[in-house]
């Protein structure tokens, strides 16, 4: 083979590669950061967006019921919150996302046979242990941004499931306030956080919760929900992609979804495919 043969079949075989390694990260479903326009270090959320977990260790998050009756006031509390919380940090109209879950057993009311009657009788947690909250979209704000220490009244559509049921809910006059991390801040939590006040109204029948007759006096058919918690950046449930952290393109990825190259480069999971 002549020396000019030998540099045209190098330089032929460098070209190829080099085309062929542009298509294969674009397409290989081995590399999901090959070509992602949008954030290439996360191909499932677009960037710009803030994540906030919500699972505070302290017990400081707190779900309260207000149910008053012609007969009885009945006031009921717990602190078994974890969600998750997407914004968009510019404008929280576009790509908010937020979802709650409860757990139901934890509700006290102040005395322990209403609380098991309760349990027992009315919302079945052996049968449905927790209710979840879903926040679909923000449809008013007094403000769009979010900014240190700004208090923003947000209205928004969310879904509830209880009881085997899922009903649609409007949440009105939603206080969220947003906080830098700062020493002042991490007395509460580590990480940026946001913190949200607000509540609903939920109809029992509505989640196939019958209130008998001889009941009625004592517990009020529409109860007053109302909370208080945090969501942090620091938080577990904070990951930048929700949709599956072990697999960053949600099932696009078959080879292995928590390491998508096979041990290529498993110490940077922004490239996990290589350099």
């Amino acid at each position: 083979m002549t020396r000019f043969s030998r540099y045209a079949l190098i330089m032929g075989i460098v070209t190829l590669t080099i085309l062929s390694t542009g298509v294969f990260a674009a397409e290989n479903p081995c590399n999901p950061c090959g070509g992602e326009a949008t954030n290439p270090c996360n191909p499932c959320t677009p960037s710009g967006l803030k994540h906030f977990g919500v699972d505070d260790p302290r017990g400081r998050d707190v779900l309260t019921f207000d149910s008053k009756a012609p007969l009885e006031k009945i006031v009921g509390t717990t602190n078994k919150i974890t969600g998750h919380i997407q914004v968009n940090p510019k404008d929280i109209t576009k790509g908010l996302k937020a979802s709650f879950e409860l757990d139901l057993a934890s509700l006290k009311t102040g005395i322990d046979t209403r609380d098991e009657h309760m349990r027992d009788n009315f919302l079945e947690t052996a049968k449905y242990p927790t209710a979840m909250l879903t926040i679909n979209k923000v449809t008013k704000a007094s403000d769009k941004m979010l900014m240190d220490g700004k208090t923003l009244m947000v209205d928004a559509e969310g879904t509830l499931s209880l009881h085997g049921v899922k009903n649609s809910v409007q949440l009105k006059d939603i206080t969220v306030t947003y906080f830098d991390e700062s020493e002042a801040t991490k007395g509460r939590l580590p990480g940026d956080l946001l913190i949200i006040n607000g509540g609903f109204s939920l109809n029992l029948p509505d989640y196939n919760i019958e209130v008998p007759q001889f009941i009625f006096l004592k517990l009020a058919e529409t109860i007053k929900v109302s909370v208080d918690l945090a969501g942090s950046t620091a938080t577990k449930g904070a990951v930048s992609n929700p949709c599956n952290p072990c697999n960053p393109c949600a099932g696009v990825n078959p080879c292995n979804p928590c390491n998508p190259c096979g041990g290529a480069n498993p110490g940077n999971p922004c490239n996990p495919c290589g350099t």
